[in-house]
Formats: C-alpha cells, structure tokens, sequence
C-alpha cells in the first residue's frame, strides 16, 4: 500500500516549546459584539476526509503539449484541529499491479502550514513529487498490444514551494468555519478577499522515459525548468446559513498572473537557459454544503482554478486547469491536556496567535 503523510502544521515551533501553562476550560466563545460567528476554539476537531486531489503540469514532448499526471488514488485523512493547529494524516490506497505497470510509479510528499486569523489567511505548502505519466499518450505513440498503458517519466521531479496571503473585510464572516471548523458561522454572511498567491517551482528528470514497450530511454534532448509565479487576486465569498446549522458556501476570486522562467535547453553537446516573462489572467472558485453544529459537522467541498497562461514549445506550465473534491464528517470534544498545553504554551509565547476573545 502507498502510504502518504501530509502534515498541514499552521505552526512549527508546537513541537519545540514543552513547557507548563495551565489549561483553559472546554468552552464556545460567543461574544455579544459577533453574534454571526461562534468559536470553537477551545475544543479538539477530529474530522476523517476524502479527497481526489492531483497534481498535472504541461511540458513540452516531442514538439507538443504533453499533459504529465502523478499516479495516485484518492486521498483518505485524518484532520486534528485545535485553535491554530491543524494536522492531516493522509493515506492513500494501493494501486493495483496493472496500475503501476500502465502509468508507473508516483513518490508524493507534500507539507502544509496554515495560519488562520479572524481578518489574514496565510498558507504555505511544499510539494515533492517523483514519478509521472502521460496522460495523453495516445497523442504521441500507438501501441497496439496494450491501449491502456501511457508513456512515464520514472525520473521526473518537482520540487514546489508556493502560498498565499489573504484579508478579509467582514468581521462577521467566518473563514474559519470553511476551513479549519473550529467556529459556526450562525447567520448569513459575505466578505470581499483580497491577497496574493505565489509560487517557487523547479522541474528537472525529463531526461529518461519508459515507452509504450516498456524501455528505458535516455533522451539527448530535454529541458529542465524552474521559475516564479504570482497571482494578484480579489473577490467575494458568502455563507448562506439556513435552518440554523445547515450552510451553503460559494467564493470567487479572478485575478492577474506573472510567470518568471527559466528553461535549460540540453542537446547532446551543448546545454543554454532561456528566460521568459508572462502575463496571464486567473480564476480560482470554491462551492461547499453541509451542516455544522457544536459537536459534530459534515459536507462536501469542490474547489476549480483555470488561467489562460500561453502554452509554447519550450516552457512548462504550473496546471492551468485544476479541480478537485473533498467530503469529510468530523466530531468535536474537550481537547486533552497533550494537546492543549504545547498550544497554549505557544499562545503565551506569541500573543498575535490569539484570537480577539482571548486578549
């Protein structure tokens, strides 16, 4: 069984500082100044969530588009939230022996750091993949023996480093209440966000592949890639809140992108870089539903992001179309003192980690 850890960590230092601070009480702030939003800070959120989410890029192939895809199962986790941690032990299900003999084999790492405000969103994440194939094989290669097989990059490495910075203007929208579900977003409400989203990205290994037959093959000619790319981008997200706990949540965010690369062009005798500067447009939306109460919640979530940065014949593309779902149930409870401690600890240590109710 492929086994995938994901750690979604909105603070390193808790596993540093150990030491003693007394515990608050297992309570729901609700201030009378907010009565749109009630906080859950104080408990322990165990949420278990199914995800499909994937990572496919776009390289150049032979003088075409080729659509590179990870050969990974669906994602099944585990999420430990409490105040501004979060924690995901993720797991994915074995591939079958055809699988992996038809699109390889996929080394997927990825680490996930979260700080959740009641205004600023910040999020940072570090993908390490090793392992792809080509989605569109049929584009390239006819192979009669076996139609279901795609040619692989075995090689073939990413390395990203990405995040993003938003605010929100309302004070009476929950982010929370989307993301972590350690507040409930009591009555209807919208915000417009704005922030930036950017990324560090390098791409090298496309010097071996496995063809239709099964060969290994090095190639003369390859290209090697890395670059910068950020994404400007505002727009509204709004809660619909009925019958008390159940919600309806939809957020839209356009924006503008620049893309600053640098491809390594490799020829049998001779290797030279070529710099390129993009500009492109960007759409990011979200549709969730579900129902959130004080002990335990459950929904459904589908994320889709689209730009229309120009694809050439000697660049790589950081996946211009993206979609995934996810749908998790999730239990709330007193959050035992191992966890509550290295927490408050770090509260203490920190005050901005605070939320407004507890200053």
């Amino acid at each position: 069984m492929h086994i995938k850890i994901s750690f979604i960590v909105m603070l390193f230092p808790i596993m540093i500082f150990s030491q003693e601070i007394i515990t608050k009480n297992d309570s729901v702030t609700n201030t009378t100044e907010n009565l749109y939003i009630e906080k859950h800070n104080e408990q322990l959120n165990i949420k278990f969530d199914v995800t499909n989410d994937q990572v496919k890029y776009f390289i150049p192939f032979e003088g075409e588009k080729a659509m590179i895809k990870t050969n990974l199962n669906a994602s099944l986790g585990f999420v430990f939230s409490y105040k501004f941690v979060s924690v995901r032990l993720g797991i994915r299900p074995g591939l079958s022996k055809s699988e992996k003999e038809d699109k390889g084999k996929t080394d997927f790492f990825r680490i996930k750091v979260k700080l959740l405000f009641d205004k600023w969103t910040h999020r940072f994440e570090y993908n390490y993949t090793r392992g792809f194939y080509i989605e569109n094989t049929e584009e390239f290669s006819v192979n009669e023996t076996n139609s279901n097989y795609h040619v692989q990059f075995p090689n073939l490495t990413t390395n990203i480093l990405s995040g993003s910075i938003h605010y929100s203007f309302n004070d009476n929208y929950s982010v929370k209440a989307i993301e972590s579900n350690t507040e409930i977003q009591l009555k209807s409400a919208g915000t417009i966000v704005l922030g930036i989203n950017y990324s560090y990205y390098d791409i090298s290994g496309t010097d071996i592949i496995k063809d239709e037959n099964g060969d290994i093959i090095s190639r003369t000619e390859y290209d090697d890639f890395n670059g910068i790319n950020a994404i400007i981008n505002g727009g509204y997200h709004y809660t619909f809140v009925f019958y008390n706990y159940w919600f309806v949540n939809a957020s839209i965010n356009p924006g503008i992108g620049f893309d600053f690369s640098t491809t390594s062009i490799h020829s049998e005798n001779n290797s030279e870089n070529k710099n390129d500067a993009k500009v492109f447009f960007a759409l990011n939306s979200s549709f969730s539903a579900g129902y959130n109460k004080q002990k335990y919640y459950f929904g459904v979530g589908f994320n889709y992001s689209v730009n229309n940065e120009k694809f050439d014949d000697d660049t790589f593309n950081l996946q211009p179309i993206k979609n995934n779902f996810h749908v998790y149930i999730g239990y709330r409870f007193k959050a035992p003192k191992i966890v509550a401690k290295p927490v408050d600890i770090i509260e203490e240590k920190i005050p901005v980690l605070k939320s407004d109710d507890d200053n």
